[in-house]
Formats: C-alpha cells, sequence, structure tokens
C-alpha cells in the first residue's frame, strides 16, 4: 500500500510539474497516463521518468504532440546508451538545440549516434557526452550534425580519452580553425 502511494505521489508531482508550465491541469493531465504507461513499457523506462522527460521538454515550449514524440526518441537514445531520462534529454536537447535541427529530428539524432557506436570503439553514451560539448561552435562553424558526430566517434575511438575531454578538445580545435579562417581572410583582404 506504502509503495502504490508512494507511486501515485511520485506521478502527481510528475504531472504537476507539466501542469505548472502550461494551461492543463494534473487532473487533465492523468488523462494521459495510459499513453505514457504503454510508451515506457515499450522502452523499458519507468512510466514517471517517461513523464518528467516529457515534462523538460514541456518547460521548452513544446505542445504535447511534440514533447509526446520527442519523449519516445529520448526514451530510445536513453535505452541504448544506458542513461537515465535527465541525462538523455539533456544530452537530445543539446544536439537539437546546438544544430538547430528541428524537433521532430529527435529518432535521427538516435539513429545517428547507434549507427556510429555500432561499427566503432565508442559508445553512444561516449558520442552523445561529446557532442553535447560540441554542438553549439560546430554549428557555428558549419559543421553538420552528421559530420561531427563522426569526428568525435573517431577520436573516441582513437584515444580512448573520455567522452568529456573529446568534446571539449573537438570545441577547441573548431575554435582554433574559425579563429585561424578569420585571421587569414583577414589578411588576404589587406
Amino acid at each position: 500500500v506504502r509503495d502504490t502511494f508512494n507511486d501515485i505521489k511520485s506521478l502527481d508531482q510528475a504531472y504537476a510539474s507539466i501542469a505548472y508550465v502550461t494551461n492543463e491541469t494534473v487532473e487533465q493531465l492523468w488523462s494521459t497516463y495510459d499513453e505514457y504507461s504503454s510508451m515506457a513499457e515499450k522502452l523499458g523506462q519507468s512510466t514517471v521518468d517517461v513523464i518528467k522527460a516529457s515534462a523538460i521538454y514541456r518547460q521548452q515550449g513544446l505542445d504535447t504532440a511534440e514533447a509526446l514524440e520527442l519523449t519516445t526518441d529520448t526514451m530510445k537514445l536513453a535505452t541504448i546508451a544506458g542513461n537515465d531520462y535527465s541525462k538523455a534529454t539533456q544530452e537530445m536537447t543539446a544536439a537539437l538545440r546546438g544544430f538547430k535541427m528541428e524537433m521532430d529530428e529527435g529518432a535521427h539524432v538516435s539513429d545517428v549516434y547507434s549507427e556510429l557506436a555500432a561499427h566503432a570503439a565508442a559508445s553512444v553514451d561516449g558520442i552523445a557526452q561529446a557532442m553535447s560539448r560540441t554542438a553549439s561552435i560546430a554549428n557555428s562553424a558549419g559543421m553538420s550534425f552528421e559530420n561531427t558526430s563522426a569526428f568525435l566517434t573517431q577520436m573516441i575511438e582513437t584515444t580512448q580519452e573520455s567522452a568529456e575531454n573529446i568534446g571539449t578538445s573537438m570545441k577547441t580545435i573548431i575554435a582554433s580553425f574559425t579563429e585561424l579562417k578569420k585571421n587569414v581572410a583577414g589578411t588576404s583582404e589587406s
């Protein structure tokens, strides 16, 4: 009985975090329980975690349908990478927002990471972590998400350094090349 009460309390709190940033009430959100529960079961995640991941996307301004679609993609990423929902949500958001991709491209992010990890000595989680440190500067330098992911994967595989170090190194490399490009362009015009 106590476990059931605590589960319901956790679910209620998760729904409250969505209600806080939307015009929906907690009571209205409880009507979506079956959908969240089914999604959680298919993805091997807890219903509370699925709702919490969805809440993060709702806080980012996505509507219910967009948040549910991206939550599905994020929970797949969490399952593949062996992460919890909060880390997977952060990594998904970094990739999508960093490369200014549409929010419905979450499946593409997961697919790229898992395809690269399947062919290299790098994990999905490692690639995603490195990308979260690199995405915005890579995009501003004109790199594509796919190429940046491939470079990061190759660096992880070759050096076996931590993903954080690889992401930071790639960020530094891109910044250096961008600065060099500006300097060369500036001298050629003089």
